[in-house]
């Protein structure tokens, strides 16, 4: 067995149907530990072997992905701790959860951070992580193996970069649906019907993040090249001014990063 997933909610589900999808294993090489029935027949329907509570074959994967809730962690480490090996990596996936904590609930040095985020269900995830030193070259590939099933994956040089990765990309998914719903509201008071407004918003933030991608432009350059003076963008854009939705944007940013330092308490 290569990878063991301790939970199976749409996080845990979605790297473990990436690693099948993206052909890094197969589901018989994944184990998914979760006590819901309907989580583990989702993860069955992949062909992924499943388990209701942590047991001994847990201790047979090259690598354990700890995919619960920070608030079942204390519960989980009494459970897993048994169970591992010295010669497995253990992934957190836990937001605002610190290695010091891992390390102490766990009693294992071979550890992982990671912030993952909801595109990863479809293979377009953004994977922020940051490795303890006792992970080795051939630990941090199966690490990597799976992040990169997922979307891209970034490494960075220390823990508090993930807790500001929890407030960038790691809720970043929500804060791009929020603005689409109001785009669609808008939408909807000019006349359009729900699923014309939907097709229309979808298209415009597919089509200029995917300009933005190509083009390696900075976004700044991308926007003044919609702008003219006095016309429609600049209208709206000088609202969004007046009410302070950029100040009010990066407001909420930062008060995410701090919420996930305070998780980590």
């Amino acid at each position: 067995m290569r990878f063991a997933f301790i939970g199976g909610g749409n996080m845990g589900r979605a790297m473990a149907g990436a690693l099948i999808a993206k052909g890094v294993c197969d589901g018989a090489e994944i184990l998914v530990v979760d006590p819901d029935a309907k989580a583990r027949e989702r993860n069955a329907e992949k062909g992924i072997q499943t388990q209701e509570e942590i047991g001994p074959d847990v201790g047979g994967a090259q690598v354990v992905v700890l995919a619960v809730k920070p608030q079942s962690a204390v519960e989980m480490y009494a459970s897993l701790r048994p169970h591992l090996q010295e010669s497995q990596v253990v992934i957190s996936i836990m937001a605002g959860v610190t290695m010091t904590a891992l390390e102490k609930g766990l009693g294992h040095g071979a550890l992982v951070r990671v912030m993952p985020n909801t595109p990863a269900q479809v293979g377009m995830g953004m994977n922020v992580y940051f490795a303890a030193k006792a992970i080795t070259p051939d630990q941090l590939r199966e690490v990597e193996a799976l992040l990169n099933a997922c979307g891209e994956s970034l490494a960075v040089s220390t823990e508090d970069a993930i807790d500001a990765a929890t407030a960038i990309s790691g809720s970043g998914p929500a804060y791009v649906f929020f603005m689409a719903e109001h785009w669609m509201n808008a939408a909807g008071r000019m006349g359009f019907s729900g699923k014309d407004a939907e097709m229309l918003i979808r298209q415009t933030l597919v089509g200029a993040t995917e300009l933005w991608r190509q083009s390696g432009l900075h976004p700044a350059v991308l926007r003044s090249q919609v702008t003219s003076k006095g016309g429609t963008t600049a209208a709206a854009l000088e609202v969004f001014g007046e009410k302070g939705v950029g100040e009010g944007f990066e407001e909420g940013v930062t008060r995410a990063y701090h919420r996930a330092k305070e998780l980590g308490r």
